[in-house]
């Protein structure tokens, strides 16, 4: 239960920005150094291309899911994934 109400509510819906020290390239967009990034945290919980009926509260989600809130699971980040 605790796990998907992060999903839908995490505490900070984004994360505390980065910046880039070295140029790379994501989806054909080119990062330069320098650059803030900031992870959106909300909507990587609302994902269809993650999660099945994302805007749905469904805490069984998570059963016999190995998807971790350390930071360590990109799906589920509600305190960022450390450094």
């Amino acid at each position: 239960v605790i796990k998907e109400t992060w999903r839908l509510h995490p505490p900070a819906p984004l994360l505390v920005p980065r910046e880039v020290m070295s140029e790379f390239e994501i989806n054909g967009y080119k990062i330069q150094p320098k650059t803030r990034l900031y992870v959106n945290v909300w909507a990587i919980g609302r994902d269809p291309d993650t999660w099945k009926d994302p805007e749905m509260f469904l805490p069984e989600r998570f059963v016999d899911n190995n998807i971790d809130a350390k930071g360590q699971s990109f799906e589920l980040l509600p305190f960022g994934g450390g450094r």
